[in-house]
């Protein structure tokens, strides 16, 4: 419809909107871009228009009016970025030409929206390939703000009564992108606001309905369907078949998803179940899931890439040629040896330095300190200095060797033993007793952890170590779905946690070997303050054992616990997925013998 002048409004003001265009339909409704005159300018508004003419009897017009009052009055209480703003609803006369509404008979059922300035997502789409990694990413961010909006209103946070939102009629059309790049969910008008509710009209977007809609049922399960229709949509550039078997087939056959394995396949498709308590119940949580196999599928061999070009280049080092034996010999070291410096050239005074090998110690500036300039003595001192440095270096090697010659001897000087072990192989792989390292000898083993993909971990804890942190512990096979870092539980910071944030997917473990060293374990379990989620289940066990430790903690109750390891060979920490689960931290975990 283009434009004739056309008006609607309430019986007390019934020209208050004017009707630019038809901009498409919503259910058995149109929606109209039209205009109000407001200080002296116009606004641009949506509006949602039902007309008596549409439905077949007044009985059945007065049972939909009484609903859409009741539910565009509910969607008065929605305020979020992300969804559409109510200004309005009303009942007065159909369309008609400005004062002409008295004219006409039958009635209309209106709901006026603010009007979002952007593209709806099928626009949106047709302007991107998905060919470079930033169109990728805007896809996925729109995906996300998706989930997160239909996540708030599914869970009952956007009425005062607590009583889930649900769309009902999700689909490309049905969202707007502006040029901030946000995405908003319009088109609220038919929206079912009760968790089961039950209508005779039928009506729905081909692709995007799922089966439960033909019986005229909506749910928020009707919603995450309609939801995993979009994104396979957006995924793949196509419209989505119209049976859940057809659309799981399509998704899987995307090569993002193609490329996992059969159980995360599973879990992606799930969304299309026929079932809808079978579909996954966060949205957020399920976008993790494609999010990982988006970015892992499509740019994992280009990040390979990108990290050895971007890998600085190793700085040019010449090679090492040992010096001749001009001034005194050397005799030679094992290898690593420290190497010997070669001596500057007689017409280029330059300072001298050596490189020593990674793990060996710092650099050192062999340089001679700055003596008063003599008239002939400048390079007799530069000499001197170099001979100075390569006894030094000498006198070191030799005394190297003699250090890791006497470690072959048990009950050898101890104190050399010790000072040699940082050079020599783990006294655990070789078989032999480790002298007792004294105390500062303690805190340099912990001060010099080998960081690793999944945390620091230190060489090994020495037996007289009466305290270690379990955050630089090696686990048994990897951290699993824990990351270790800073958490922050009911407003305490701390520096070494195991975080858990696994939203709907599988449980977080770590299991470590306790050799029968240790007698406790001491930690505080709680949620971290910005979690969205208030709730989550740890567990501590032993050798197999029942756990030793379970329970839920909340937000800004954390739980500050002691778990007895004496005589344990290995223990489990395991934190428990759940799609209302929040983001689990375990904070300062000690062992302690």
């Amino acid at each position: 419809m283009t434009s004739q002048n056309l008006h609607i409004g309430p019986d007390a003001a019934a020209d208050r909107y004017r009707l630019l265009r038809s901009i498409g339909r919503g259910g058995e409704a149109v929606l109209y871009l039209a205009e109000i005159q407001l200080a002296g300018g116009s606004e641009p508004v949506v509006v949602k228009v039902l007309d008596s003419k549409t439905t077949i009897t007044p009985d059945v017009f007065d049972r939909i009016s009484q609903k859409w009052n009741e539910q565009a009055e509910l969607l008065r209480f929605v305020h979020r970025p992300g969804v559409v703003g109510v200004r309005e609803h009303f009942e007065g006369p159909p369309i008609h030409r400005p004062g002409e509404s008295a004219t006409l008979t039958g009635r209309a059922l209106v709901l006026v929206m603010n009007h979002v300035d952007g593209l709806d997502l099928r626009d949106w789409r047709a302007e991107r390939t998905l060919a470079t990694a930033a169109e990728r990413r805007e896809v996925m961010r729109t995906l996300e703000q998706l989930a997160d909006v239909l996540d708030w209103l599914h869970s009952g946070k956007a009425t005062p009564s607590g009583r889930q939102v649900i769309h009902g009629d999700l689909s490309p059309g049905n969202v707007m992108v502006d040029a901030h790049g946000q995405a908003t969910l319009v088109d609220f008008g038919l929206s079912k606001l009760t968790a089961d509710h039950q209508t005779a009209e039928v009506w729905f977007t081909p692709g995007y309905a799922a089966p439960e809609v033909f019986d005229g049922k909506r749910t928020p399960g009707t919603d995450r369907y309609a939801f995993g229709a979009i994104a396979y949509f957006l995924l793949s550039g196509q419209s989505p078949p119209a049976t859940p078997e057809q659309l799981a087939h399509a998704l899987a056959g995307l090569p993002q998803i193609a490329a996992l394995d059969a159980e995360q396949r599973a879990r992606i498709t799930a969304i299309y179940a026929a079932d809808p308590g079978k579909r996954p119940i966060n949205l957020a949580g399920w976008m993790k899931d494609v999010r990982r196999a988006v970015v892992s599928t499509t740019t994992s061999s280009t990040s390979q890439r990108a990290v050895q070009d971007a890998a600085p280049a190793k700085p040019a080092v010449a090679p090492y040629v040992p010096p001749p034996p001009a001034y005194v010999p050397v005799p030679p070291a094992p290898a690593p040896a420290l190497p010997v410096p070669q001596t500057a050239p007689e017409t280029a005074p330059e300072p001298l330095s050596a490189t020593v090998p990674t793990g060996y110690g710092p650099a050192y500036d062999l340089a001679p300190a700055p003596e008063p300039t003599r008239p002939g003595k400048r390079r007799t001192g530069l000499v001197l200095g170099s001979i100075a440095a390569v006894l030094t270096i000498a006198a070191l090697a030799v005394i190297g060797v003699q250090l890791l010659q006497d470690k072959d001897d048990k009950g050898r000087d101890q104190a050399a033993g010790s000072r040699a072990s940082s050079a020599a192989s783990d006294p655990d792989t070789s078989g032999e007793e480790s002298p007792t390292p004294t105390v500062s000898e303690s805190a340099s083993t912990d001060a010099t952890a080998e960081p690793t993909a999944s945390g620091t971990k230190p060489a090994g804890v020495a037996p007289n170590i009466k305290a270690a942190d379990l955050t630089v512990m090696s686990p048994v096979a990897g951290l699993g779905e824990f990351t270790v870092g800073a958490a922050k539980i009911n407003t305490q910071q701390y520096g070494a946690a195991f975080i858990a944030d696994l939203g709907c997917n599988g449980d977080a473990i770590a299991e470590f070997d306790l050799n029968r060293e240790w007698k406790y374990l001491d930690f505080t379990a709680g949620i971290d303050d910005g979690s969205t989620h208030e709730k989550g289940r740890v567990s501590v066990s032993l050798d197999g054992q029942p756990a030793a430790f379970s329970e839920l903690v909340g937000l800004g109750k954390p739980l500050t616990k002691r778990v007895d390891v004496n005589g344990a060979l290995r223990l489990r920490v395991k934190v428990d997925a759940g799609c209302d689960m929040g983001k689990v931290v375990i904070a300062a975990p000690q062992l302690t013998r």
